[in-house]
């Protein structure tokens, strides 16, 4: 072999080797082109595609994703799925060298699968939620995987759900990092989590859900300055930067006092759902003026040199809070639900909503509420929109927005290669 490189099998005969393997799927996770929080990445293309964000850069694909104007061979779309199936080769080529290790201690491979585990499920649960139907492998053999067919969004949920709970019996609530740089059983939870909302098992997300809270591990933050920084007590998971003192994607991508490639703002059907006492509008939001217009900026991460306190957050307790009213709400439980989303709006300086919604009304209120709190994290907004069957809606403001915008167009490039995943989602 070259002096700088190591055989397959030899990585998993030592413990710094493997954990080095691990890292670089944790790496491979930070600077993926569907997760990045960069001007590439799902966060921020989603929201300028949903109702988030106004874009004011020159960029070609960002124009298109604002826009609705995108087809199978958009540049973005495609890297998500290419770029996605690439990392879960790399995953499964890491699980299937722990599993089938004879050197690892018995403990410490529990530990490693359960993290590896998850990851895949990661990758799969925003695969399908953004594809649809989509193939599901866990080989690393080349001539099974380039004919794969694509299984119903149901069943690669199902799949998910069984990696999930098998990680979670391997994993424990502790952190192998004290800045929760590495996913532990409340992470894994967090998406088993999503999983049963995708999949409409209301009752056990509720069960998962209480679980979290119970543990107490998490709590919201009082002071809304802190939510975004490293130490902050809401955050389940947050990602690690490549250098100590870089600054976050969201800082680089959402601050600027004047237009440049990739601008964006947030929108005015966003902005006036903020009522003037929300602590959210002080805190996460920064007014600017270019040539003598304002507009409202995304400023939950703040530091733009010499960053020390904040990494980029990927779960917060917060979302456990709305995914449980969520799942009351679809139980018929409104009190309840309403008395959860009132926890939330409590902390963030809000008089609490009324006991006595219809669902309908409930509803409504979840879903500002929620992009309040979430605007440009995760696709949020979109799963949201999606989840409750009101992305259709967005058409009254975007009007390119298509009903077949619920999916995205699988790449035509793999479309060519692979005849088994024909045909394309409808409307591509």
């Amino acid at each position: 072999m070259p002096n700088d490189r190591i055989d397959h099998s030899e990585v998993y005969k030592d413990i710094a080797t493997t954990k080095a393997a691990l890292n670089n799927l944790y790496l491979d996770f930070a600077t993926s082109a569907i997760f990045n929080k960069s001007n590439t990445g799902a966060s921020f293309n989603l929201s300028l595609f949903t109702d988030e964000l106004d874009y004011y850069g020159t960029n070609t694909s960002g124009k298109d994703m604002h826009e609705n104007n995108i087809s199978d061979i958009h540049s973005n779309t495609t890297a998500w799925w290419n770029n996605s199936y690439q990392n879960i080769y790399v995953i499964n080529a890491f699980i299937q060298g722990v599993e089938s290790s004879a050197y690892l201690e018995a403990n410490l491979k529990k530990q490693l699968l359960g993290e590896a585990y998850t990851l895949r499920a990661l990758y799969y649960h925003y695969l399908t939620i953004l594809y649809g139907d989509v193939p599901h492998t866990t080989s690393t053999d080349y001539n099974f995987n380039k004919s794969l067919k694509r299984l119903s969004h149901q069943e690669v949920l199902l799949k998910i759900e069984e990696n999930l709970t098998t990680a979670i019996d391997l994993l424990d609530y502790s952190y192998r990092d004290p800045n929760k740089f590495y996913i532990n059983k409340s992470i894994a939870l967090v998406v088993l989590l999503e999983n049963y909302i995708a999949q409409k098992k209301y009752t056990k997300a509720e069960n998962v859900a209480r679980l979290i809270l119970d543990q107490k591990l998490y709590s919201i933050e009082d002071n809304l300055s802190k939510t975004f920084k490293k130490d902050s007590k809401s955050t389940i998971w947050q990602i690690a930067p490549r250098f100590a003192t870089d600054i976050t994607s969201e800082a680089s991508l959402y601050l600027f006092s004047n237009f440049t490639v990739n601008s964006s703002t947030l929108t005015n059907n966003l902005m006036i759902l903020f009522e003037d006492k929300d602590k959210r509008k002080e805190q996460w939001l920064r007014k600017i003026k270019i040539n003598n217009q304002e507009f409202y900026q995304v400023y939950k991460y703040q530091n733009q040199t010499n960053n020390t306190d904040e990494y980029s957050i990927f779960y917060r307790i917060e979302q456990v809070y709305f995914q449980l009213a969520y799942s009351l709400y679809m139980q018929d439980d409104i009190k309840q639900a309403t008395e959860t989303l009132n926890i939330v709006r409590q902390k963030r300086g809000l008089d609490d909503l009324p006991l006595a919604f219809s669902k309908e009304e409930f509803l409504t209120n979840y879903l500002n509420e929620s992009q309040k709190e979430f605007f440009t994290e995760n696709a949020r907004r979109f799963i949201d929109l999606k989840t409750t069957n009101k992305l259709d809606d967005l058409k009254m403001i975007k009007p390119n927005f298509k009903p077949y915008h619920n999916l995205l167009p699988i790449p035509y490039r793999q479309l060519e290669i692979n005849k088994n995943l024909l045909p394309n989602n409808p409307g591509y």
